[in-house]
């Protein structure tokens, strides 16, 4: 596998486009366009937050039938808590584009970021989309992540090139999101595209399965969005021969979108708002996967351990409170707490670990945490990162 450049559309046949047209207030770039000069199939997931974008609706409906071949994406509004304007909102700009690249309406798929609760300024989208169309190229991969940015400090994309059978098939993706992350299906916003052949069973599986150990496995603040939508397509122009499951080729596939999805969950936890500091929340000896899962959840949710680490403080008290919070069957007894290498509780008590060697390791930037329950075999992991002042800040002022 090999790290290349180019964003979206470093895949053969992708092309993106973006502008400005007036959503955001600072002039940046605020509408964007992912298009496949041919038809894809394609997968995706979406929030499980029971109040949903009319975009969510309308993309997830469409993604149904398995194909989709362009995705508009506008930042700096959410298309959310307006009723059901959004839902004809949505058709109406996605109706725009079929128009305009000479499409069947339902390949077309939007995705909206932002502000929750204003209507979409379809006038300002309408008058943004002939520059939008007249901006496509291949060059604009990382134009397309930078247009999807709301809070985030820095765009977030990965390409990769593989070779399967002779064939050289690339996957890349972006993602926008910094902050309302702790979803249960995906992220914010990402988007994935590749150039290889691949049934719809088995390119729906492999982004399923990549989704849930990479962005099901992250959280900021504890709080899901209204809008998470993770979509991938797939145009099959690397001419490599057609994946199927269970096979060598998939098992390939599968590594290579697992690596990209795993590498922008970690640029999202880095650019946590606020963030100083990225951490990995090991629990294992679990009798169960999903207690093991529950207890890293709930210690990287806590305020009090995020604000503990936030400060350099190395109180693995409020780690164990956590745990014993969490709801799963535990012994108190018998847990094990570790910061990085150093055993800070031992069978339920503390150790006389070196304060100043804890204090060094709370210094870094990259923490580890790890429990071990001592009551099975299954484990789990979480990446988070601390809660500072600015996080306050930014959220306290996020329509201002």
């Amino acid at each position: 596998m090999k790290i290349i450049k180019g964003g979206v559309t470093a895949p053969k046949g992708f092309l993106a486009g973006s502008t400005s047209c007036g959503i955001k207030k600072s002039g940046k770039t605020d509408l964007t366009l992912l298009f496949s000069t041919t038809p894809c199939v394609a997968t995706g997931t979406f929030t499980t937050n029971k109040v949903k974008s009319g975009s969510v609706f309308l993309s997830k409906e469409r993604l149904k039938k398995g194909f989709a071949q362009a995705v508009i994406v506008n930042s700096g509004n959410a298309n959310c808590c307006v009723g059901k304007k959004e839902i004809k909102d949505a058709k109406e700009i996605t109706d725009l584009i079929a128009k305009a690249l000479n499409l069947k309406n339902e390949s077309i798929l939007i995705a909206s970021t932002g502000i929750i609760g204003r209507p979409l300024p379809v006038n300002k989208i309408r008058d943004g989309i002939k520059g939008l169309i007249q901006d496509l190229s291949r060059s604009n991969g990382t134009s397309f992540a930078k247009a999807i940015m709301t809070t985030d400090t820095v765009h977030k994309e990965i390409a990769v090139e593989i070779n399967i059978k002779g064939k050289v098939v690339k996957v890349a993706g972006a993602v926008k999101g910094a902050g309302m992350i702790c979803p249960n299906m995906a992220t914010m916003l990402a988007f994935f595209t590749t150039d290889a052949a691949i049934e719809t069973k088995a390119l729906k599986q492999a982004f399923k399965e990549s989704v849930y150990d990479s962005f099901n496995k992250i959280t900021i603040d504890g709080d899901m969005s209204t809008n998470d939508s993770a979509i991938i397509f797939a145009n099959g122009q690397a001419e490599n021969s057609i994946i199927k499951n269970n096979t060598k080729d998939y098992a390939i596939f599968l590594d290579t979108i697992k690596f990209v999805t795993k590498e922008l969950s970690r640029k999202i936890i880095l650019d946590g708002e606020g963030a100083t500091r990225f951490i990995e929340i090991i629990v294992k000896g679990a009798k169960r996967e999903m207690s093991a899962e529950l207890a890293a959840r709930r210690i990287a949710n806590s305020n009090l351990v995020k604000t503990m680490i936030a400060g350099g403080d190395p109180n693995w008290g409020r780690i164990a409170a956590a745990v014993g919070s969490s709801g799963i069957d535990i012994n108190p007894w018998r847990m094990d707490i570790y910061f990085g290498k150093v055993l800070v509780m031992k069978n339920g008590a503390g150790t006389n670990a070196s304060r100043p060697l804890l204090l060094d390791i709370f210094r870094k930037k990259e923490i580890e945490v790890v429990v071990d329950l001592k009551t099975g075999n299954k484990s789990s992991r979480v990446w988070t990162c601390d809660f500072t002042e600015e996080y306050v800040k930014i959220n306290a002022e996020y329509e201002t």
